[in-house]
């Protein structure tokens, strides 16, 4: 069974769109890919492995990110602020996933160039 990428972003705000396009773009290319709109719609995924794409600040090439303590979340003061990486701990901590890969990739990357990237990561895919 091929491994799940879920990727993450908002088409609408061209800062965070370049994971939704890329993983657009691997689902052509047989990745097995789904777009996701909300962090929440993680807690359904039934695998202890996770995989999951998204634009990540201050980095010049596609990355792998193993430490979810080493991102950066902002306070959530409401429901409205809960982010991802709320989602992605919330997941670790309840036992649902053994393990979260995230391929951070430059939100103003080259598409060619950052899928280019992706698929030279020590990932197997």
């Amino acid at each position: 069974m091929k491994e799940l990428i879920l990727c993450f972003g908002n088409p609408y705000i061209k800062e965070d769109s370049l994971a939704v396009e890329i993983g657009k773009e691997l689902k052509k290319q047989n990745y097995n890919i789904k777009i996701c709109s909300s962090g929440d719609e993680i807690l359904n995924i039934k695998r202890k492995k996770i995989f999951i794409l998204d634009v990540a600040e201050n980095i010049k090439k596609a990355t792998i990110i193993k430490n979810l303590d080493s991102l950066e979340s902002k306070k959530a003061c409401s429901a409205h602020d809960i982010d991802l990486l709320f989602f992605l701990k919330l997941l670790k901590e309840i036992g649902k996933a053994r393990e979260i890969i995230i391929i951070g990739i430059p939100a103003k990357g080259i598409k060619k160039k950052v899928i280019k990237d992706i698929k030279s990561l020590p990932l197997n895919l």
